[in-house]
């Protein structure tokens, strides 16, 4: 049996409680149990039960490819009882794996006995998961599972538990930001709204016609009461090689030629522009029609810049995820607090940090840090996003590391997020909580009823978040600001720029 070994160094740090250095071991198939198992771990991992009640975990999902020529990378899909998923070993470390009913991946997590805990260190844990015996075989065609690769991949997630909260900030004039209908309060979503009523036509939510779909929004569109899982860090440079590297010959060339007219056959094709550290470049040829190419990022724990709606949207259809709402984006932020009028994610109107005049000037390393955050990551000489968790230390509060209140990172800075929302020049109401299926077009486009197909107003996209090139406009920074709603002409499916990047979400 040939073996692959897939590292994931998440070297990432939420606010007052690390979690980084996420590794998964070599796994092993079991052709009697049809089982995988690997080991796994990861730094500073927490449970709490008061405040945001909120845990972390890791999202775990696997690619199949049958040995053989030119074998193509498919989804092994995993089976919907959690019990028969199983921790082993002395040290299990009080983790739970729970299924999910599509079978995509799993949930690793500490289960309800570490309730308020921190772990700073979880010794290396067996994961066994159980495979279902129909994993996509009209995919991968006929094969001994036993001699074929198989790929662990994860990254570290945030559970956003239901409840109420307020969309908007109550500022004096409700501008481009959510409002209960004209006037400048904020809006509280409620069970009903969410699970009875639906939210109803942009009237509700804003005082002005150029926000919001312009017809109501039902009950099934994802308006953040429900809970979630959401990605604790943008997506990275090296979790999009990953990707790429799982994707036919055709995916990649129709993907990486988006903005350019790279080929695969030459090595050393940068797709990105070669910009400063945001690079991705193929670092074997592929064959054309046949051979993928091989994929680098030199800086793999860099958020990835250059993404278009498009790219986002394949990479969380492949990995079993979805994009993000503005509804929940705004939860994430602000969770169950009362809103502060011009609010930043970490829950306060201060922005005195980023550089301010302390450019870093190309840092890239997977250690770059600053002392203080208390402000959004950006940087007036241009010189790209630094490491995702940056400003976060073993005793920095929320501010200073300018984590959300459920603990998630760089909700403003580094580069823009992408959700779906924003403007009236695009009916998304029938956007629901529909979770990728691991399975991608011969494009390398994501298929997802429902889902946008391309960025900006003719779409249903909005941009939410700053980035690290944000100078004066630093009302973009703010939670409850909308003024991005058209996606910006930048935000398309036919161009990408560099800081523009994204996260993704997971219904359960």
């Amino acid at each position: 049996m040939k073996k692959i070994i897939y590292l994931i160094f998440s070297v990432l740090i939420s606010s007052q409680l690390f979690a980084n250095n996420l590794l998964i071991g070599v796994p092993t198939y079991d052709g009697n149990a049809h089982t995988l198992s690997f080991t796994i771990k990861w730094d500073n991992s927490w449970r709490v039960v008061g405040g945001p009640a909120n845990y972390d975990a890791v999202w775990v999902f696997i690619k199949r490819q049958p040995c053989g020529a030119n074998g193509i990378w498919s989804h092994a899909l995993l089976s919907s009882t959690s019990s028969d998923h199983n921790v082993s070993g002395t040290n299990a470390n009080g983790l739970a794996i729970d299924a999910v009913a599509d079978g995509m991946g799993v949930f690793v997590h500490l289960g309800s006995s570490a309730n308020n805990q921190i772990i700073s260190s979880l010794t290396s844990t067996t994961i066994v998961l159980k495979l279902t015996e129909n994993y996509n075989p009209a995919l991968i065609g006929a094969s001994n599972a036993a001699s074929d690769n198989w790929k662990v991949f994860g990254f570290e997630m945030v559970y956003v538990p239901q409840g109420e909260f307020y969309l908007g900030d109550g500022r004096s004039s409700n501008s481009s930001n959510f409002s209960a209908g004209n006037t400048t309060n904020a809006l509280k979503i409620t069970n009903n709204l969410q699970n009875t009523t639906g939210l109803g036509s942009y009237s509700n939510y804003t005082s002005s016609s150029i926000y919001g779909a312009p017809i109501s929004l039902p009950k099934t569109f994802p308006l953040g009461y429900n809970g979630y899982y959401c990605m604790k860090y943008e997506i990275l440079q090296g979790q999009m090689a990953d990707f790429y590297n799982c994707l036919t010959y055709d995916q990649q060339a129709a993907r990486l030629k988006v903005s350019s007219s790279r080929v695969l056959t030459s090595v050393n094709q940068y797709y990105g522009e070669n910009w400063n550290d945001l690079s991705l470049y193929n670092s074997t040829t592929g064959t054309s029609n046949t051979v993928p190419a091989t994929i680098t990022s030199a800086f793999p724990h860099i958020p990835r810049g250059y993404m278009n709606w498009q790219d986002l949207t394949s990479y969380l259809d492949w990995s079993g995820l979805r994009p993000m709402t503005e509804f929940e984006y705004e939860k994430a932020c602000r969770g169950t607090l009362n809103p502060i009028p011009y609010e930043y994610p970490w829950g306060s109107t201060i922005l005195t940090g980023g550089n301010n005049g302390n450019y870093y000037n190309y840092q890239t390393s997977a250690t770059a840090t600053w002392s203080v955050y208390d402000g959004a990551c950006r940087n007036w000489e241009d010189n790209g996003p630094i490491r995702s968790g940056f400003a976060a230390t073993s005793t920095s509060n929320r501010s200073q590391s300018g984590a959300t209140y459920y603990g998630i990172m760089e909700m403003a800075g580094n580069v823009w997020e992408q959700c779906v929302g924003g403007g009236s020049g695009y009916d998304y109401s029938n956007f629901t909580t529909t979770n990728g299926d691991g399975v991608i077009t011969n494009a390398g486009l994501a298929d997802v009823v429902g889902w946008p197909k391309d960025g900006g107003l003719s779409s249903g996209t909005t941009l939410k978040g700053g980035h690290f090139v944000s100078t004066s406009n630093y009302f973009q920074y703010q939670v409850s600001d909308r003024y991005y709603y058209t996606g910006s002409a930048e935000n398309i499916s036919t161009t990408r720029v560099r800081y523009i990047g994204g996260r993704g979400v997971r219904s359960f």
